[in-house]
């Protein structure tokens, strides 16, 4: 999770390698001294307190009914003076007292059981005889009846229902939209997502927070390209539509950024953009490699188990990359697949917000604020894609904590409310930026704010970008600027957008041979030429989406991932890193929509 300058760019577009160690976050290319440990942020006004969710309500304790006294019968007309009647108690409640609601007479009661005659009809004892006419055994009859329990009067009825619907033709079931969902619950897409409020002791319980073990795998790395589960894919060719929907009314736009992951969009906008399928078997062996690596506790790390991971632990970073990636590719913890990965990963991360909607405590100082954009990105895509309630609270919270904890440069750096640098500034805008796609309440004065700190960092007519307003312009600020100025408003036909496009992007296309590469870089300007499109995004994705799959992982223990030994920042990163942002660029034909017109 490096997310910081790479290479650096002179005004004459000569590539530079970075002389600051400042840009790292994770300073694994020179020690850095211990900082002192960081005050806890601040508290935020009171107008901006997130909102704090209602205790849990406790369900109510189902009751056990008591003994009751057997149904008197209806006494002959002309019989002999009747006996008294023997009195009958109800025993207390005991650990004899029967799950389904029935209770056992305790062994000290003096109320005896009835027999039984020859004729069906219970005696109690104080009775002289059963019933002897028709008429008192058909009363009887009904009163016991009356007297049957109601479960088993419902068991009764449900089984004839089924009964009956066992009898009707299959064919006439699947007429309509009727989905028999058979196996797990995993594998269903039905599993719910229960928080019974953000701080609650329940999740705390139910998951055990260790750090150490892992969710095994029970599937063959090697059986791994047989298995996968792709759409039928057109050929990637821009003039093809798919017959669901036509290239001319897929739907572009902030508010549907997060509506093209699944069904016939998603494949209408992966033949509009240049997706094969090999782009896609890329990202579904990624996610299964992303699978296997997840905690017990529903948490991923930074630094293993795998090989070469990175060189410092942040498991909130971990865990919100991780989740980012599968929801791009359309996976909710409602429905797919993947769905008990993103239950429990969700979980780990909504248990670690604070009443400010702080995620990062325990992470080191430096990383704290990068980590916190990325877990605000990942609650609240969560909540956007499947709306669910529980998220909701969660996700408005980070929103109140990102605008609230802007600085004064309007950006946002290593600690909140104090100074700003482009790196974690880009995050923070996306996760403002994904707050207004799933519909929450997000301050616009905070989010064009940042075009005072863009225009401080900014060279050569806003056409190139540094990492502060104190360093030299570099190819990744420059993508990453570039992005926030489109999310922000400017157009298509922008001519320092253009002129950042031809100068700088596409001369530094992916390339297989480089001895060295940024991810980092890849991921930021993929997003940009997506969204301008047009022959610029051809070029580019002519190129991303044949280098990429070609540099992942196929065989051995960790097939799917990417080795980060050749990205710039990925000793610091780790493989994980490395595999998250190349599954975000070859997710980018679906994952957000265009923010311009299609047409």
């Amino acid at each position: 999770m490096v997310f910081s300058d790479d290479f650096r760019l002179s005004k004459g577009s000569a590539i530079e390698r970075p002389e600051s160690g400042d840009s790292d976050p994770f300073a694994a290319r020179r020690p850095i001294a211990s900082p002192p440990p960081p005050p806890p942020p601040p508290s935020p006004p009171a107008a901006s307190q997130p909102l704090v969710p209602p205790p849990p309500v406790s369900a109510p304790q189902s009751r056990q009914p008591l003994p009751t006294a057997p149904p008197a019968a209806r006494q002959p007309a002309a019989a002999a003076p009747a006996m008294e009647k023997p009195k009958l108690t109800a025993a207390p409640l005991s650990p004899n007292t029967k799950s389904s609601g029935e209770t056992e007479l305790p062994k000290s009661s003096s109320a005896a059981l009835p027999t039984t005659t020859r004729a069906g009809f219970r005696w109690w004892p104080g009775r002289r005889r059963p019933p002897a006419t028709t008429a008192e055994q058909l009363a009887q009859q009904q009163q016991e009846r009356r007297q049957l329990p109601s479960w088993l009067v419902s068991f009764v009825v449900h089984l004839a229902l089924l009964l009956i619907l066992a009898l009707i033709p299959i064919q006439n079931l699947v007429r309509g939209p009727l989905t028999l969902l058979l196996g797990e619950a995993v594998d269903s897409g039905e599993t719910e997502f229960e928080l019974a409020g953000l701080e609650t002791s329940e999740l705390v319980s139910e998951l055990e927070f260790n750090e150490t073990n892992t969710v095994e795998s029970t599937i063959d790395p090697t059986e791994r390209l047989r298995e996968l589960d792709l759409p039928d894919l057109r050929p990637a060719d821009p003039t093809i539509s798919t017959p669901e929907l036509a290239i001319q009314n897929i739907p572009f736009g902030i508010k549907n950024g997060l509506t093209g992951r699944s069904g016939a969009l998603k494949e209408a906008l992966l033949a509009k953009f240049g997706g094969t399928a090999e782009t896609e078997e890329a990202v579904e062996l990624g996610l299964r490699w992303l699978a296997k690596q997840q905690k017990s506790n529903g948490s991923w790390s930074l630094v293993g188990p795998y090989s070469k991971g990175g060189s410092s632990e942040n498991t909130t970073a971990a865990t919100a990359m991780a989740i980012n990636a599968f929801l791009g590719a359309g996976y909710t913890h409602k429905q797919g697949k993947y769905a008990e990965n993103l239950k429990l990963g969700l979980a780990y991360l909504v248990r670690r917000q604070n009443s400010e909607g702080f995620f990062s405590t325990r992470e080191p100082s430096r990383q704290q604020m990068y980590a916190q954009a990325l877990a605000s990105i990942a609650v609240t895509e969560a909540y956007g894609m499947s709306q669910d309630e529980e998220l909701r609270i969660a996700a408005q919270k980070a929103i109140g904590f990102a605008e609230w904890s802007q600085s004064d440069l309007r950006g946002w750096r290593y600690e909140p409310r104090r100074e700003a640098d482009l790196s974690v500034t880009g995050w923070f805008v996306m996760a403002l930026e994904t707050g207004k796609m799933a519909g929450l309440a997000v301050d616009e004065d905070k989010l064009q704010g940042v075009n005072y700190f863009l225009d401080n960092v900014s060279h050569e007519q806003d056409s190139r970008y540094a990492y502060t307003d104190y360093e030299p312009p570099s190819l990744s600020m420059t993508a990453e600027g570039l992005l926030c100025r489109i999310y922000l408003g400017w157009p298509r036909s922008h001519p320092a957008l253009l002129a950042a496009i031809h100068d700088d992007l596409l001369p530094n296309k992916p390339r297989k041979d480089e001895r060295e590469y940024s991810v980092y870089y890849w991921y930021y300007a993929t997003q940009v030429l997506h969204h301008v499109g047009g022959g610029v995004w051809d070029e580019w994705n002519e190129a991303m989406r044949k280098v990429l799959p070609a540099m992942q992982v196929k065989k051995g223990d960790e097939v799917g991932s990417w080795d980060p030994s050749k990205d710039m920042f990925g000793a610091s990163g780790g493989r994980l890193y490395t595999t998250c942002l190349n599954l975000y660029c070859l997710e980018v034909y679906y994952r957000h929509l265009s923010l311009y017109d299609l047409r």
